[in-house]
């Protein structure tokens, strides 16, 4: 009886065996589909040359700000190498009214990802054709960042400078060498002094804001921060009044990158070195940050630098 038992176990067990391989073959196989699938579906996130901008701001990690200008289409996009004191590989997307590189990253659901490195107006640079290194092109954005950058052959190094210096001129044909833009006037504003000096004043401070862009890039770019803020603030009531109609939200998105620019860099001061290493001198972007009302950035940037004070005055001398 008791072999009987054994033998009919033996039996079970062996159908059980069997199911699970199937099970498990199955599963298996569900598993291949499903990941083949998803890899398929990545490969369709990927960039083409008829990509849209909102897809790009997908694909691209802090690329929300090409969204600033209405109109912004992308001309050409394709793979270099920036050099400098360390080569990497970066991927330039030139659009229409501006050339935005970003460094490739890695990402769990598309096949192409990366992030944003620079943005630069195309008004505000100039392109050369490097002729002792055949592969390479420089730009140069005013007032002193200059980008080197080596294409994979002759023939694409030669096709961006060109697609560049077409985007700079259809460019300069499309909005001219200075747009118009209006100020809103007030009622009150309206009432002091005759229509022609009302509209002398406004054509003044219009004026001095199409300046503006280009003088915040040289603040910028000299460290003088402080005098950047300075700017923006005077500059922040016309800001408001510009004009939605003509080239107003084209001027006013650039004043924004160059304030998004600003806020970013005294965020990212560092304690330890530069300007602000210590004592008072800590304080100042956290006070030039509250002035552009960047309230959240500079709280943290506070309790950034109370927390690396604690740190050193705990130190052993």
């Amino acid at each position: 009886q008791t072999s009987k038992e054994i033998t009919y176990l033996e039996a079970e067990m062996y159908k059980l065996g069997h199911l699970l391989t199937e099970q498990k073959a199955l599963i298996s196989s569900l598993t291949d589909d499903n990941i083949t699938s998803e890899k398929n579906e990545a490969l369709d996130i990927s960039i083409t040359e008829d990509m849209s901008i909102a897809k790009i701001v997908e694909l691209v990690q802090g690329a929300a700000v090409l969204h600033d200008i209405p109109g912004r289409k992308m001309i050409h996009n394709g793979n270099l190498v920036e050099l400098g004191e360390d080569e990497r590989q970066i991927r330039l997307f030139l659009m229409n009214d501006c050339i935005m590189s970003a460094a490739p990253t890695k990402s769990a659901w598309m096949s192409e990802a990366y992030k944003m490195v620079d943005l630069l107006e195309l008004k505000n640079v100039t392109i050369m054709d490097v002729q002792d290194q055949k592969l390479c092109f420089k730009i140069t954005q005013y007032p002193a960042n200059m980008f080197l950058y080596r294409a994979e052959t002759e023939q694409k190094k030669i096709e961006w400078v060109s697609l560049i210096k077409r985007a700079q001129q259809d460019l300069k044909e499309a909005v001219g060498d200075r747009p118009d833009i209006e100020l809103k006037q007030s009622r009150d504003e309206m009432m002091e002094g005759t229509w022609e000096e009302n509209q002398r004043r406004a054509k003044f401070r219009a004026e001095a804001l199409l300046e503006l862009p280009e003088q915040l890039d040289v603040c910028i770019a000299q460290r003088d921060f402080e005098n950047a803020v300075r700017k923006l603030r005077d500059a922040k009531p016309d800001i408001a009044k510009l004009d939605q109609s003509n080239h107003g939200p084209e001027i006013k998105a650039r004043i924004d990158s160059r304030l998004r620019q600003l806020t970013d860099m005294l965020t990212e001061v560092n304690m330890g070195s530069g300007m602000y290493a210590h004592g008072k001198a800590s304080k100042k972007p956290v006070k030039q940050l509250l002035l552009l009302e960047k309230v959240t950035q500079a709280t943290s940037l506070f309790l950034r630098n109370k927390s690396t004070e604690s740190r050193k005055t705990k130190q052993p001398t």
